[in-house]
């Protein structure tokens, strides 16, 4: 139904006697006497999209969309926001992760293969039920309506080799909904139901007292890594703990528990050691979970979530270890060794974005790809599995794999080994054409890994704010995006300045042209663009000023901004 984002008009809030219809009906349609809106301020708008009109409505908290219905229809649909709120309002079916990003946020059916037994016998036909994926099985991802009528039936016959639409989808995370509506929420890692459960007991804990086994100081350890015994990477482990706590203003719960090891505490170990040798899996507790749970229990951290989908609530700053810590330098680059304060300009952003670039093989290379980091892997079972079924590969990933191809094929040229001598296969993926090829049959080495890619891959990109979490949940296709700034003379007579595709950095639109107003003391004005969305114009040249702002301030270096002045200066008479 959002497959597009809607058109919306301007919200209104709902009537005391509405409301209290609407949460009726709600409670009629969804068997769930008890529920109730968290606020009494609900509000509506309506809504066009390609395929439908209706009417959406919003809770007070910035405006979140809970629920919608369609124009003469009493049909209430749930929003995913809803349910996350309200985990036990709709039936759930659990599918696999590669049918979620692959189909279902390409706008796609929900298929009977795709599923996974058993299923509720409440999902009957015309039932408004969840989509969740089977790693998180009380998030739901996406809302449809069941197509099938017994669904019952393959909870013992099965359903691999069945065919026919299982649930036809009408709304799911990031689609035109989430767009239109800016939202902001991230996908919740778990849900707890009706209070949760209690954490998992700890059946290997490691001894309370960790101690190095060898005289190692903090600050020099580089010599001596190769002595470290599992003692001694408990303590650095710890001592990373004890910095991030106390020292990491980066730092901010809730964080799910693998941002919280990448970002924060790999990079506050002791600067001279090599995170590949002392981490988790090294130390005596093997696992993430099991070593945050160690140190829930010690009272430096609150968790919430099961098994090994956990997320740190709240980290302990009174815990007597962490008194009379002493900071030391990082691998991040930053700390001291107690004799100095490291002081950073107060006017600097700690914001910093990075994009990875990622390739996605057409049909034909995916199975190529498959095979041979299979073969690449065969003495490896679970790694060969795990790097099989990639979907997204880099460009190392690409290069290791037509180098191990080149290698087991013997494509070497003797004479020269920085040629070689094209097989039918790889022939055709350097050459865009056959019958007029581009490369012959020998060639360079170094000339075929760019051609491979542009002729066999399709670019996407993901961007990561500066605590490494991705801006969007799955890579977008295309190069990285640049935001675009342009200086112009505008009706002949006045300046102005345009900026945009600044939203897929995240940027709230109206807070971005508020800042801008404070910056250059000139008004904005907000448009809509047709291939970049929201555009803010403001008047005057204040190309330089803005390219600082996004730089300080946002944290977007310069190679992602392109900035175009078109006033022309007057020339000088002579």
């Amino acid at each position: 139904m959002f497959k597009k984002e809607p058109r919306v008009k301007a919200l209104s809030n709902l009537k005391n006697s509405e409301r209290k219809k609407l949460q009726s009906r709600i409670q009629t349609q969804f068997l769930a006497s008890e529920f109730k809106f968290e606020s009494n301020t609900i509000k509506q708008t309506n809504f066009v999209s390609i395929v439908s009109q209706g009417t959406i409505y919003t809770n007070d908290n910035g405006n979140i969309p809970i629920f919608f219905k369609e124009k003469h229809s009493d049909t209430i649909y749930p929003t995913v926001f809803a349910c996350w709120n309200e985990p036990t309002l709709l039936p759930i079916i659990l599918t696999h992760t590669v049918v979620i990003e692959d189909h279902i946020f390409n706008g796609a059916n929900l298929m009977i293969s795709g599923t996974i037994p058993p299923f509720s016998s409440d999902l009957k036909e015309g039932v408004i039920c969840g989509i969740a994926n089977m790693t998180s099985p009380n998030v739901i991802i996406a809302v449809g309506v069941v197509e099938m009528k017994d669904l019952t039936q393959y909870n013992t016959t099965g359903v691999l080799g069945k065919s026919g639409v299982v649930v036809k989808v009408v709304h799911h995370v990031e689609d035109g909904l989430f767009k239109e509506f800016k939202v902001k929420l991230d996908i919740p890692e778990s849900i707890e139901i009706g209070g949760g459960e209690e954490a998992e007991a700890i059946t290997e804990e490691p001894p309370a007292e960790i101690k190095p086994s060898t005289n190692v100081s903090v600050e020099d350890v580089a010599e001596v890594l190769d002595k470290l015994a599992i003692e001694d990477i408990d303590y650095f482990m710890t001592r990373a703990l004890y910095y991030t706590i106390t020292q990491d203003e980066a730092l901010i719960t809730p964080i799910t528990a693998s941002n919280f090891m990448s970002a924060h505490l790999m990079k506050n170990l002791p600067h001279n050691l090599n995170p590949n040798e002392v981490n988790v899996k090294k130390s005596s507790w093997k696992k993430t979970a099991k070593y945050l749970k160690h140190y829930e229990k010690e009272g430096f951290l609150k968790l919430k979530g099961k098994g090994d989908d956990l997320v740190i609530t709240q980290v302990i700053k009174t815990k007597d270890e962490l008194k009379n810590f002493v900071p030391y330098k990082t691998n991040n680059g930053s700390g001291n060794s107690g004799d100095s304060k490291g002081d950073t300009p107060s006017n600097k952003s700690n914001n910093s974005f990075t994009i990875e670039t990622l390739y996605k093989p057409t049909s034909a290379m995916k199975t190529f790809m498959a095979q041979q980091l299979t073969e690449m892997y065969s003495n490896d079972p679970a790694k060969s599995r795990e790097f099989s079924m990639m979907q997204y590969y880099n460009v190392s990933d690409i290069k290791d794999v037509v180098n191990y191809y080149i290698k087991a094929q013997s494509l070497v040229d003797r004479k020269n080994p920085k040629n070689i001598m094209l097989d039918d296969k790889l022939f055709g993926m350097v050459n865009k054409s056959v019958n007029k090829p581009t490369f012959e049959r020998m060639t360079s080495r170094a000339q075929i890994l760019d051609p491979i890619v542009a002729n066999n891959f399709n670019e996407l990109y993901k961007i990561y704010d500066s605590k490494g979490t991705p801006l969007f949940k799955q890579p977008r296709k295309g190069t990285v995006p640049h935001i675009n700034i342009v200086t112009e003379m505008k009706i002949g007579r006045k300046i102005v300045t345009r900026i945009n595709n600044f939203e897929v950095f995240n940027i709230v639109s109206d807070e971005f042209a508020g800042d801008l107003r404070k910056l250059c003391s000139g008004s904005t004005t907000l448009t809509e663009t047709q291939q970049y969305g929201t555009e803010v114009q403001i008047q005057g040249p204040h190309g330089p000023a803005i390219i600082s702002y996004l730089n300080d301030k946002i944290g977007i270096p310069n190679k992602w901004i392109e900035f175009e002045n078109k006033v022309k200066k007057k020339k000088k008479r002579s």
